[in-house]
């Protein structure tokens, strides 16, 4: 109940456990500040209901709340007077219910509007759409269904950041009224939208965040989003796309983060994306300059007090990396590179030209169909860390100059056709046997299997190929064969010629006239070697 004698135009406390003694309320003095501009009670373990009075002070400016206990309906005015709050930021609280459906009258200066992560049910009013100079709206987390308002898209040119992801929004992705310019970042992922994309949906050209990733949208991959020169992170996996991936895409020079996972997307991988620059040297994204000084005056609560809320300062994305869904916020989200083309139906080889890629930091090319061998010009990939082949039909060898990209740290080729010594040295010596399961030529640590059995193996193997190559001919038991059914045939044909009396007296005289014959003639020739050789 204390009453200060003097008035705040900021105060800021954050991160503070206010009120222990007394229920965690909101401090009830704030009611007393006449000339209070900027009000931060974010992370201040505060619980019970926001009183309206804070909310529709007609002084304050910017408001932040975010990450405590508050709950119960979003608050009404106890009379109709209008807020002047530009920032308001609610989030990470446990408020139940629909939002006001004059929300545009109650707070006619928004620009900026955070009620992500807490419990807003019902569809998303149509009010929101008159806001004049709304530039970020943050409705995430939340239960909301129904469609998105046309208007939301069609009237708001000045909205530069939207987020509507983990809701239950159904409807067309985009509206064919869609008008708003001027956006930065889109995050509509993890929702029930159907249909394509078409290409009169995005008209933005400093779109730089494009995420549809957990939705139900088929087609074709567009073609035209080259269109959207200053994209830099393309998330839209976990889709029912299909047909190939457009060559269009190797045109998005600042490319950072390509998501194609978990679609039905088949043909090959393109050979151009060493065609983008990002993949190939360090440019960084350059987000908040994008989103204007409107937007950091606004978003960077407390900037004018001496502090600056990190939680707008940087944009921040999750990215399926590592094994795990991690979240990259920061300078590791401004220099953050990746692709991820994993659970699709890609075939042909591996492009050789991906090894250029020497700023990628993270490649996925699991459960495809891709063939031939383990491209040796991965060993370029200077900046790697994670690299999973897993699950396709690679063959050859491991080429042992891998051992070399001392940033790796998951590696995985299991269940492809691989053969051959497994690298086992420096980085290599990291990896267990999960890497490389799967392939029954392989050996060497982490397996159990020894190399040099494993050669003798497959040189009987080979002798083995060929012998069965050589057919039947070559073998002893043909040999054998052919000389008893000789050997039977030759007895059984004598017995037969014995046995019939006319035959045997012709063979008996036949065999005496070749016994005087051979007589004769031997005599004979004893008498030419007598009187000659005298």
């Amino acid at each position: 109940m204390w009453v200060p004698t003097f008035q705040l135009k900021y105060l800021l406390l954050n991160n503070c456990i206010l009120n222990k003694r007394t229920g965690y309320g909101i401090p009830t003095f704030i009611s007393t500040q006449r000339s209070l501009d900027t009000l931060e009670l974010s992370h201040a373990s505060l619980k019970g209901t926001i009183p309206s009075w804070l909310l529709y002070n007609v002084t304050l400016d910017s408001l932040s709340l975010r990450g405590n206990f508050l709950e119960g309906p979003f608050p009404k005015p106890t009379h109709h007077n209008m807020s002047t709050l530009q920032g308001l930021d609610i989030s990470n609280n446990g408020f139940l219910g629909e939002l006001p459906p004059n929300i545009d009258t109650l707070f006619p200066n928004l620009v900026l509007f955070n009620m992500s992560t807490n419990e807003l049910q019902g569809a998303i009013p149509l009010s929101l759409s008159k806001f004049q100079k709304l530039n970020t709206l943050d409705l995430s987390q939340n239960k909301l269904f129904g469609e998105m308002p046309e208007g939301l898209i069609g009237n708001n040119t000045s909205l530069k950041y939207l987020k509507l992801s983990h809701n239950e929004l159904q409807g067309n992705i985009l509206s064919k009224y869609w008008n708003t310019t001027e956006l930065v970042v889109l995050f509509l992922d993890n929702n029930e939208f159907t249909g394509t994309i078409a290409s009169n949906m995005l008209r933005s050209p400093s779109l730089i965040i494009l995420d549809l990733r957990g939705n139900k949208l088929s087609g074709f991959i567009p073609s035209w989003l080259p269109s959207l020169v200053n994209l830099a992170i393309l998330l839209l996996g976990e889709n029912s796309f299909y047909g190939s991936i457009p060559t269009q895409l190797c045109q998005l020079q600042n490319l950072h983060m390509l998501d194609l996972s978990s679609n039905k997307i088949s043909g090959s991988i393109p050979s151009c994306l060493d065609n983008i620059s990002s993949w190939r040297k360090e440019i960084p994204i350059q987000i908040d300059q994008s989103l204007g000084s409107q937007f950091e005056r606004i978003i960077m609560m407390g900037l004018r007090a001496g502090t600056i809320d990190r939680i707008y300062t940087s944009v921040k994305t999750d990215f399926n990396t590592k094994g795990m869904i991690l979240t990259y916020e920061g300078v590791p989200f401004s220099l953050m590179t990746g692709i991820d083309l994993s659970m699709n139906q890609l075939m042909g080889s591996i492009p050789l030209q991906m090894g250029n890629l020497k700023e990628l930091r993270s490649l996925n090319l699991s459960r495809n169909l891709l063939s031939g061998p383990f491209p040796k010009s991965f060993q370029s990939l200077e900046n790697i860390e994670t690299l999973d082949l897993s699950h396709n039909k690679l063959d050859g060898t491991i080429p042992p100059q891998m051992v070399q990209l001392h940033s790796l740290s998951i590696f995985s080729v299991a269940f492809n056709n691989l053969s051959g010594a497994i690298p086992h040295e420096k980085q290599f010596l990291t990896f267990d046997e999960s890497s490389y399961m799967g392939n029954h030529d392989l050996c060497g640590p982490p397996l159990h299997r020894n190399c040099i059995a494993n050669n003798l193996s497959q040189t009987q193997d080979s002798k083995g190929e060929e012998e069965d190559d050589s057919g039947i001919l070559d073998s002893p038991m043909f040999f054998y064969l052919l000389v008893a059914i000789s050997y039977a045939l030759g007895f059984w044909s004598f017995i037969a010629l014995i046995c019939n009396k006319n035959r045997r007296e012709n063979l008996f005289k036949t065999a005496d006239r070749c016994y005087d014959w051979v007589y004769v003639n031997f005599q004979w020739f004893q008498l030419y070697l007598k009187s000659h050789c005298n």
